[in-house]
Parts: C-alpha cells; structure tokens; sequence
C-alpha cells in the first residue's frame, strides 16, 4: 500500500475498530496520531479540509521560546517551548527549522528599558539551557552600524537573542505522514457529521462524509477513543456530542503580511512594539522575503468571516504598516508592496475575566467530557509534540480502564526519531537517480537541488527523479522563486495535495511569496496537474490574501 495515497486510506477507515480516532489534521491533531501510531496504537485521524489548512499554516512560522511569555511569569512554558524549538532545529526537522538572530530595539516607548530587557533576554538563554546560539548587548551604534534601517532618534541600544523560523504548513504535513508511515490512516477532506453512541451515551463511533464525493452516503468510523483537535473547532465538535456542551474557547485572531526583504532589517528579525496598543510583533527574514506580525484581536465572525475562511482586513493591514514604519521612518514600504496577508485563530481556552487578548495564557487544556470525547485547546505550535503526548498518555489510561489488551507502560517515543525519514523501505522501487548526486547537479541547477533538500529533507530525491525523467518537469513556476513543476506532480501524487490551493499555500508557500497574478500564463501550468484549466487572477488574489476587506 502506498504509504500517504488519499484512495487507499479512505478505504481503510471502514475496515476495522481504532483505538484512536484524532479529529483535525492541524499540527495538533498530526502530532497526536504520529505519537499513538509509534507506541502501537490503531490510529485514525480526520481533517475536514486540507492538512494544516487552518491556524497550524497561518502561524508567526517560528519555533520559538516565547521570551514575551516571561512578562506573565509563564516560565514553565517558555522552558518546555525552548526544549521542543531546540529539538526540532538539531534533530526532528533541521531543515524546516532554523535558527535566526532577533534584535529587539529599546526606545523611550519600550514598554522596558535595557537593563529591563537584558535581564529578560539572559532568563530566557538560562531557560534555554545556554544553547540558544548566542547573546549579544549592543550599544546604540552598534545596533546602528549592524542595522542602519532602524530609527535612530531616541535609541538607546538593543539586545538580541536566537530564535527559529520554520515552514509550519510542511512541518505539520511532515507529521501526518510520519503518523501514515507508522501505520495511521490518516485522510483530509472528511468530515465528522456526528457520533454514534451506545446505550450508556458513551461514543463508539463517528458518521464521517466524504467532502470529495457528496453524493456518497455517510459511513461510519468505530473506535475505542476519541481525541477532539479541532482547533478553532473544538466547540462545534463537542456540540456534535452532546449539543448542551458550554464553550470552552475564546478565539483570537492573528494576522501577518509577507513583504520584500529589502525593506526593513538587514541581518536580524526584530522584536517591535506597535505604536496603536504597544503589543509585541515580529519582522523575520523569510525566506527571501520579511514577514511582519501579528495581530491579536478577539475574533467577531461579523467582521473577520466564517471559521474555515479568516481573511485579513485593511483594518489589520493598516496596524502593521503603521507598526513597522514606527521603528523603520525611512522605509518606503506601501501597501502596493505587500506579497500577500494571512490570518488565523488561535484556539485559546476561555478564562472569562481577560480584557486584554494578549494577556489570555497560552497554555493549554486537555479534558474528557461524559461521552468520553477528550478534547484539546490552547497551547503554542511549539509545544504541540509536548501536547500530543499528553494526550496519549490520558488516551492509553482511558484504553487500559476500559478495555483489555492494552499496555499502560507505554510511552511517547517522538523525540527519537526524525520526522522526516527516507523512503527506501517503501514498496517503490528508487529509480535509476537516486543516489547519484553528481547526476542530479549536472541536469538540475544548484538552487533547484538546494531548494528541493530544504523543503523535503530526506525524501528530496523522490521529486528530483520526476524533474530528472521529464525536462518539462524542470521549470519553474514562477520565474523568481526555486519551485518547480515536478513538485506539483509530487505534492498530488504523493502528498494528499486536492486542489491547487492546496499546492500553493501549504505543499509550498508560493501564494505567500511570489507575484503570482503576473505569471499566469506559467502559473496556469501547475494548475492544469490538479485539473483546475480556468485560473482566474480573482482566485489567485483570494489564495494570497489580497482581496482584503
């Protein structure tokens, strides 16, 4: 059976009992099934759109520790958080995740001075374990000298520390399938429809639809345990198991933009105040481009849209780039400059009294209701691996009170094991490339090989023979970026890539970077593998988050 193919996984979700079902394939839900499937659990996992197509691709694209945090005394976080950032850059996903040096700036409107913000900056090393690639104290003109950008007026210095940027769509696709090559059957574009119950209330079921095939009838899911990851959708999947279930969820809104990278910082990504409401964001260097956020609003539907399409209003766009030229004067940055705007929400768990969306903890929840539905909340992308066990854990002790057979000793394995792992064990046999790097520089060119080993690790050949087999497969989409249309034909073929979109905004980050709408004609190329032979520019704009509000 082909490790990650849509068709055959379907077909197997009506073939026996789970021990666990996983609602959500965002990061969350991912790093759940990948930890049940590697202690030998049977493991299903749904997702109703896309993988990650929710708040898990629409992140800061950090791992980070969350120097901020330290102003909430939620130092047990920051440690944890920059345990797993660590992990993930030396062994699970070092080449998703790298390290990048952050200088925060301090002005007379920081909310801290220097001596303030070092004494922060060295907690968080200390917390980090002194491996946080590096501390520095400059001066102002040091900083100037290092970042020339910068206003200069009222400066007194800055402080900069390691964090690390990473592509979160990918890193969250890259544990799906670590979960299907585990044994999981994992499938997007299904959805639950409802439970199925005994006579006790207790869940022994779900009714799931296939999104793909509406005229199919529901078909039903049985399984001993039920893990509710639904992120922004916790709430309605607990209402589908007892419709009198009170809201646990108060979801806030972040919003990025994604800008040219010779506008603002040279070497550093920043940590900045907004000049509005003086909360923190971030300007990264991103792969090649700058990528400025967020925001962090409470979420009103009336104005920001439907849970499964959050966009980004001018509203939002206004607050970044009046943010950024607070501390960058000289930039010339407009909005005609802006690549593309994302937006998501963080699934935060209600603490009723917060006023400030900022200030609601970032720590998360997990609980199990009567029906016996566990469900999961809160927390930081960079604390998912940390999560996910946790949920195994209190899965493995529901299965072993309620059922025979199972082992109570077991525990979570992930941080052995690269997420990312070749595939010379799969039934395919590796064509006649593979291996032969020398071959592969001589027919692609240096950036492609590169850029094919950044994005897919591991398992970077496989795209490399479609290019080597097809010079076709050899162009690029767009002319400015590396991707090439063999990664198309990989992403459907190989990586549960549906639609275009798909392809564009969480196999790859093009929507995100590249003048798409002036490169139609190419553009079209890549869309005609996924069937879709009318691109309009309006679709476009809408994947890019251009159509603003």
């Amino acid at each position: 059976m082909s490790v990650f193919s849509r068709t055959e996984h379907l077909a197997r979700l009506q073939e026996k009992e789970f021990d666990l079902l996983v609602i959500g394939g965002g990061i969350i839900g991912a790093g759940i099934a990948r930890d049940a499937a590697m202690r030998g659990l049977s493991v299903a996992m749904l997702e109703a759109r896309d993988f990650c197509s929710g708040t898990s691709s629409k992140s800061s694209k950090m791992l980070h520790g969350g120097i901020r945090y330290l102003e909430q005394f939620e130092i047990s976080l920051v440690f944890e958080a920059s345990k797993e950032r660590r992990l993930h850059s030396d062994l699970l996903a070092p080449h998703l995740a790298q390290p990048v040096p952050f200088l925060i700036p301090v002005y007379p409107w920081s909310p801290h001075g220097m001596l303030a913000v070092s004494a922060g900056v060295y907690l968080y090393d200390a917390l980090a374990m002194f491996r946080n690639h590096g501390t520095r104290i400059l001066s102002r003109e040091q900083a100037m000298k290092e970042e020339g950008r910068l206003e200069s007026k009222g400066l007194k210095g800055g402080v900069v520390f390691h964090d690390v940027v990473m592509d979160d769509a990918r890193l969250g696709l890259e544990n799906v399938r670590s979960a299907a090559h585990h044994g999981a059957v994992t499938v997007n574009y299904t959805f639950v429809r409802g439970f199925d119950k005994d006579g006790t209330g207790r869940l022994r079921g779900v009714w799931a639809k296939d999104a793909l095939a509406p005229g199919k009838p529901d078909f039903l899911i049985k399984a001993r345990a039920f893990a509710n990851a639904s992120g922004p959708w916790c709430d309605y999947i607990r209402r589908l198991a007892n419709p009198e279930a009170e809201p646990q969820l108060r979801p806030t809104k972040g919003t990025h933009m994604v800008l040219p990278n010779d506008r603002l910082g040279k070497t550093h990504a920043f940590v900045l105040t907004a000049k509005a409401d003086n909360r923190v964001f971030f300007s990264i260097p991103w792969f090649g481009r700058t990528l400025v956020g967020t925001t962090d609003t409470d979420y009103d539907p009336a104005i920001d849209g439907p849970l499964e399409d959050i966009r980004a209003t001018q509203n939002d766009v206004d607050y970044l780039l009046e943010s950024v030229k607070r501390t960058f004067p000289g930039s010339s940055v407009t909005q005609k400059d802006v690549h593309s705007t994302f937006a998501g929400l963080r699934p935060l768990v209600s603490e009723g009294k917060a006023s400030d969306p900022s200030s609601i903890s970032r720590e998360h929840r997990i609980w199990q209701e009567e029906s016996g539905l566990f469900s999961i909340a809160g927390g930081k992308y960079t604390t998912y691996r940390v999560m996910a066990a946790e949920m195994v854990d209190k899965v493995l002790r529901h299965l072993v009170k309620n059922f025979t057979g199972f082992d109570p000793g077991k525990k979570a394995v992930t941080q052995y094991e690269p997420i990312v792992l070749g595939e010379q064990g799969a039934k395919q046999a590796l064509s006649q490339y593979t291996g032969l790097l020398e071959d592969y520089n001589n027919r692609l060119d240096a950036d492609t090989v590169q850029h094919l080993q950044k994005r897919y690790g591991a398992r970077w050949q496989r795209v490399a023979d479609i290019a080597m087999q097809d010079v076709s497969m050899r162009e690029r989409i767009v002319p400015s970026e590396p991707d090439i249309l063999a990664e198309a034909v990989y992403s459907k073929e190989h990586e549960m890539a549906v639609g275009f979109d798909d392809f564009l905004r969480r196999r790859t980050m093009l929507a995100l970077k590249a003048p798409l709408a002036q490169n139609m004609d190419r553009l079209s190329k890549a869309a005609a593998v996924f069937g879709e032979e009318n691109l309009s520019v309006e679709r476009v704009l809408h994947w890019q988050g251009l159509d603003l509000k």
